[in-house]
């Protein structure tokens, strides 16, 4: 839990849910809920991520399971991606990652990667064994 003055309360506005936690003579709100801005972008996505990636798991005993990667996979999309026995990955345009390269170059300081297909393209995941079978489309 997280608390702020009552000037800070003012400022939260829509996003959250407080009480009031007046202690030492100073009225202070104790942050309980940050609330997305839309419904569906906040924690009930990681939740949802979780079930699927606890599901997968089991799965992965059971049955066969393979992934296609069409599209960009990022952060639990790229771990969902692994949870499986295969995993086949377009060859363009189709990048399994943790993180883009945006952001990893921004913490380097410097220009590094040019693409995400960089990092978790399938001349890194092929050739690591990460993508079992690669196709056009």
């Amino acid at each position: 839990r997280v608390e702020g003055t009552s000037e800070e309360e003012e400022e939260k506005g829509e996003d959250g849910k407080a009480s009031d936690a007046t202690t030492t003579g100073q009225r202070r709100w104790r942050i309980l809920d940050i609330i997305g801005k839309q419904n569906g972008l906040g924690v009930e996505n990681l939740s949802g991520s979780g079930l699927i990636a606890g599901e997968t798991s089991v799965a992965y005993n059971e049955i066969f399971t393979l992934t296609y990667c069409s599209g960009r996979s990022v952060g639990i999309g790229a771990y969902l991606a692994r949870l499986g026995q295969r995993v086949v990955q377009r060859k363009m345009g189709a990048p399994i990652l943790l993180t883009g390269h945006f952001a990893l170059n921004k913490l380097l300081g410097k220009r590094v990667y040019t693409s995400n297909d960089q990092l978790g393209g399938i001349d890194v995941m092929y050739a690591n064994g990460v993508t079992h079978l690669t196709c056009e489309d």
